[in-house]
Order: C-alpha cells, then sequence, then structure tokens
C-alpha cells in the first residue's frame, strides 16, 4: 500500500507484528530479493507475482485462511440461521409488494431491485448487499449475470410470464437466494423446464455422499434431469458462501469441471454452498431456484463417514410452475417439508395478514 496514508503509531505497530510496509511498485523487486520460502496458492496468485518468485522459494499449496474461513463454527451457524429468518421476511415484503404494485402499475427492475434492498435493510442489524440484486423480467432472466440499469427501466408487466431475482443480503451473515416466478400462467414449457430445474435442486438439497466427494462429482445430481432432455445450463451450480462478506468464497463449489478449484475441492462440514441451478431460453426466459445448504455429518457406517447438506434459506419456492406430474413422491414430499419449515420459521415473525400469504404460497403440492 502507499505507506504514506498509515499513521506512525500504526506502522511501529505493525513492524512490531513483523508487518513489513512497501509501496505497491516495490512488490516485484521485493519478492525477487526475498530469501524465504512462499507459500503460494496457484488456483489465485497472478502470473506476473508467480513469476516474479525465484522458483527455488516457491511452495504450492492450499491458501490455508481459505480452508479455515470456508468452515463455518456453531456460532457463526448459528448467526445465518438468524439471517436467513430476517431474509425470508424481508422477501415476503417484498413479493408482497410487488403482486400489489402490479394490479395497478408496471414496475421497472430497477425499482424492484432497490425496494428489495429498503425491504431488507429495514429488519436491522443490515449491513448492506451482498451484491446488486439481479432483477430480470422475462428474456432479461435468460441473461445469467443480468443487472438492471435506471436509465434502461426495463418494465414488469402484470400480464408477464416470468420474473427471476438473484440477490443477496449482509446482516450477521450472509445471504444469496433466488427465486423465479410466474407473473401470469406459464406455458407448458416452462413448467417442464422449471420442473427440471427443481428436481435437480432437490437431488442436490438431499444427496447423501461419503466424506471426500468434491464439488465436480456433486454437480452433475442438479443436471442430469435437464440432461435427459438434452437440456443444461453454461455456469457451475454452486459456490462457496463467506459468514460476513464474501458471497463468492473459495475453495468449495459445485462446478462440472474437475479442474477448477470448485470442482476438485472435497466438501466439509461446516462449507456452505449455493445450490443453484437454471436453465435460460434467450430471448424468451430464464429459470433459477436458489438456496444456501450447509454440509453437515449424516451417518457413520462400516464403509465410512456419510455427509449431506442442510438448507438454510427460508423462502417459498413458486409451485404456480411446476408440472405436479414430473414431481416423484419423494420430490414432493421434500418440498411440501420445505414449505412447512419456512412456515414455520417464519410466521412468527409476520402479522396476520402476511400469514395468510406465507400459508399460500406455502400449500401442498
Amino acid at each position: 500500500m502507499n505507506p504514506d496514508k498509515v499513521a506512525d503509531e500504526i506502522k511501529t505497530n505493525l513492524n512490531n507484528d513483523g508487518v513489513i510496509l512497501k509501496p505497491y511498485q516495490d512488490v516485484e523487486n521485493f519478492l525477487k530479493q526475498l530469501e524465504q520460502l512462499i507459500l503460494l496458492d496457484d488456483h489465485s496468485i497472478n502470473m506476473r507475482l508467480y513469476e516474479a518468485i525465484p522458483e527455488q522459494h516457491r511452495i504450492k499449496g492450499d491458501n490455508i485462511p481459505l480452508q479455515l474461513k470456508a468452515i463455518k463454527n456453531e456460532t457463526e451457524v448459528g448467526h445465518l440461521r438468524e439471517t436467513m429468518r430476517k431474509d425470508g421476511v424481508a422477501l415476503l415484503h417484498f413479493f408482497r409488494w410487488l403482486e400489489q404494485e402490479l394490479k395497478s402499475r408496471t414496475v421497472t427492475e430497477y425499482e424492484a431491485g432497490r425496494r428489495l434492498h429498503e425491504f431488507r435493510k429495514a429488519q436491522g442489524d443490515y449491513f448492506g448487499e451482498s451484491f446488486t440484486a439481479i432483477v430480470g423480467y422475462n428474456s432479461n432472466g435468460a441473461i445469467v449475470h443480468y443487472r438492471p440499469d435506471e436509465k434502461l427501466l426495463q418494465r414488469s408487466n402484470p400480464k408477464a410470464s416470468s420474473y427471476s431475482t438473484p440477490a443477496g443480503s449482509i446482516y450477521k451473515g450472509t445471504t444469496d437466494i433466488t427465486r423465479t416466478i410466474a407473473l401470469s400462467a406459464p406455458t407448458d414449457e416452462q413448467k417442464r423446464n422449471y420442473t427440471l430445474v427443481l428436481k435437480g435442486h432437490i437431488a442436490l438439497a438431499t444427496a447423501k455422499f461419503p466424506a471426500g466427494t468434491a464439488g465436480a462429482q456433486l454437480d452433475a445430481f442438479a443436471r442430469m434431469h435437464l440432461w435427459q432432455h438434452g437440456l443444461n445450463y453454461g455456469h457451475g451450480t454452486g459456490h462457496g458462501v463467506g459468514f460476513f462478506l464474501s458471497v463468492h468464497e473459495p475453495p468449495q463449489g459445485f462446478a462440472a469441471s474437475p479442474s477448477n478449484q470448485r470442482g476438485n475441492t472435497a466438501h466439509e462440514p461446516g462449507m456452505l454452498t449455493s445450490n443453484e441451478p437454471g436453465f435460460y431460453k434467450t430471448g424468451e426466459y430464464g429459470i433459477r431456484i436458489e438456496n444456501l445448504i450447509l454440509c453437515v455429518e449424516a451417518e457413520e457406517t462400516a464403509f465410512g463417514k456419510f455427509l449431506e447438506f442442510e438448507t438454510l434459506s427460508l423462502f417459498p419456492i413458486d409451485t404456480v410452475l411446476i408440472d405436479k406430474n414430473l414431481l416423484t413422491e419423494p420430490e414432493r414430499l421434500w418440498l411440501n417439508a420445505y414449505h412447512q419449515r419456512v412456515f414455520n420459521e417464519l410466521a412468527p415473525l409476520l402479522n396476520g395478514e402476511e400469514v395468510e400469504w406465507l400459508r399460500r404460497k406455502c400449500d401442498e403440492v
């Protein structure tokens, strides 16, 4: 950093702790002249710094702080559970507001994103968005990392077919959640593809697997139902999530390729990861269903230790878009149980009208 920005007292304290301050432009010469071994993570270091370190001083290995941060302790998990309740209430206020507004007027994507921010802020202990809400209406929902622009003013229409809202917040814990909702009667194709995405989401959420299983092995669970219909999506199924900040936090995740960090990192108890399969039809609509899932111990058998996931996010999944004939009985039971848990967790935090709205959204399928 620029040493001129640091007070002398802070410089002294840092130096006493073994922290050396150097200007940015000195980094290459400093690394070249350093006579110590340097642990480096070749998943993240850039080539310029890598080449500045003499080969005999390089030791390749995992970034130790990342591994430590990835495994959440009991206190962090407790905060995350409270965070998910706050976020669920904020989302309920937002979607109730959207439904009411669309009865009489159009709503821009940008306005919707700002209102969601305000509903979250009203929950207290709110430190901001973990990323700007990606509110995508109809064809914009097919753009994976679309971002609404105030100048474009893309408007949502009550007669539109779909609305996708990837959004995240930071309370005393980080959230990342996506819901796709129907604003009018969906087509048979939309219902089929939405249900295939949901089936993949459930398959990953309910997976039980031996310790040491990596992200690339689990990624296929979320895609297999789409694959059977010749469909796919072009992004990873999930990423690690930090406790506070770092909504995209390595090393774990779910990715199709075993050659990248998300794909080749084994999941461990305490890791928080997004479960977000999707489907995108360019120029028409997009679908994504995302919850955050916590890796936990399942059981130990003669074949070793097995792990599973616990879903932490709390908000109903739109049932209007589901083709119920495509759901198996275990999938239907999982969805009903999830909705019952959402209702039980959120209802005590709501008034009478809000409870009735939530009850309708949590109806059994």
